[in-house]
């Protein structure tokens, strides 16, 4: 099944907003689904450029590609997630765009800076490229 659970140890400003999903399989389920996970290479092309060449890959790592960040959460398979930011929102290009573009304004004092400086168009071929990584 599919359970939603809540962070219990203090950790700072934003704790109260860290949830998270844990999905129970089978052992069997549970085998196939850990190997199907090797690195994603998503749809590339400019929302991977864009990803590489802004600071995203300072903190954060894509397998498979040049990201090899450590501060933030590891995003190989973002796109199969079902929640950002720790639990608070549901996962899809709209809020992907809106947690990239300002996740301050969504969860305050969470360690990711807003990241204004992207047209439209850029913040969604960066989104596209982002939710293609499953």
């Amino acid at each position: 099944g599919i359970y939603k659970g809540q962070c219990a140890e203090y950790c700072g400003g934003p704790h109260a907003l860290m949830g998270f999903v844990v999905v129970a399989h089978t052992p069997a389920d549970f085998a196939r689904w850990q190997a199907s996970r090797l690195p994603s290479q998503g749809a590339g092309g400019e929302g991977l450029a864009l990803f590489l060449s802004s600071g995203c890959a300072a903190c954060h790592t894509i397998r498979g590609t040049p990201a090899r960040g450590l501060a933030g959460p590891d995003l190989t398979h973002v796109g199969s997630r079902k929640t950002l930011g720790a639990g608070i929102l549901p996962n899809n290009p709209g809020t992907m765009a809106g947690w990239v573009a300002d996740s301050q304004a969504i969860k305050p004092a969470n360690r990711m800076p807003a990241y204004h400086q992207f047209s439209g168009e850029e913040l969604q071929a960066l989104t596209a490229y982002l939710v293609s990584l499953k």
